[in-house]
């Protein structure tokens, strides 16, 4: 996402708890060549913590004054049910029982459950807030046609019943995100200022590496058919034109809006909501 905005000329600005991570990705997109005024610049933020945001976005107003775009994307997965999925008729173990059941669900933490809410949920809700007035600010500005935007990364998990892989406190945060986005577009559209989401399948990234392992899934052939029917995850490209797109004039009009882009996952999926 940052590389899309810097490319095409945006002084961006990546937050983050890890500023090591931070300052890797920046010279990274830094390497390459970027329009003149485009940037990359680190910023430690942790989206849970009220003083963090609240630090970053004064920082941000003394070096900048407004922004025009804001993309919550923080987002942790959390506890996984794998112990507890469907059973072949041939399984030695025999069918799955309710005990079974209760015990898997029960030995993984309040805490960690929790977590999840608080990091996917509350994180993009307090991340929105705190930059409310900086966005107003880019309104006000107008150094751009298009009105402040808030882009928020769901995800397809939020339109499925299938929990036992992602997790049920990860399926239901992002039902709840998606909902959040809703929420937000409809009361803030009143100070234009839009509230957007992208709602991703697979694509790269550390959450898919603990989920499937090491190896190179946007190879198309690498992922069987009957669970991705592109068989493939998503590339690098097909997040960044989905931002871009809803950053630019092109997407001026969106606002409310879920753009899912999943290979046509949810297609094969039962009990699919979208």
């Amino acid at each position: 996402m940052a590389r899309a905005l810097a490319t095409n000329g945006a002084t961006v600005y990546i937050l983050g708890r890890r500023l090591s991570k931070l300052q890797e990705a920046a010279a990274s997109i830094a390497s390459q060549p970027l329009p003149p005024g485009a940037k990359v610049l680190p910023l430690e933020c942790d989206a849970t913590s009220k003083p963090s945001l609240q630090a970053a976005a004064s920082h941000i107003a003394h070096e900048t004054g407004y922004i025009n775009l804001l993309l919550a994307n923080a987002g942790v997965l959390g506890p996984n049910y794998m112990a507890i999925s469907p059973r072949q008729e041939n399984d030695s173990r025999g069918p799955l029982t309710l005990e079974e059941v209760q015990k898997a669900l029960w030995e993984s933490p309040v805490e960690d459950f929790a977590q999840v809410y608080k990091v996917n949920v509350a994180g993009a809700f307090y991340t929105t807030v705190a930059f409310l007035e900086l966005l107003d600010k880019g309104n006000k500005r107008g150094n751009v046609r298009q009105t402040s935007q808030v882009v928020v990364t769901s995800s397809i998990a939020g339109f499925h019943r299938s929990w036992q892989m992602s997790g049920m406190a990860y399926t239901t945060s992002k039902a709840a995100v998606t909902h959040l986005v809703k929420s937000l577009a409809g009361y803030l559209v009143q100070w234009k200022v839009r509230v957007n989401a992208i709602a991703p399948g697979f694509f790269p990234s550390d959450m898919l590496q603990s989920l499937f392992g090491e190896g190179d899934f946007t190879v198309e052939g690498s992922i069987p058919r009957a669970i991705l029917p592109l068989e493939r995850v998503g590339r690098e490209e097909e997040m960044a034109g989905t931002v871009l797109y809803l950053a630019s004039e092109a997407g001026a009009y969106c606002c409310g809006s879920i753009q899912l882009i999943d290979g046509g996952r949810l297609g094969v999926m039962p009990g699919s909501t979208y």
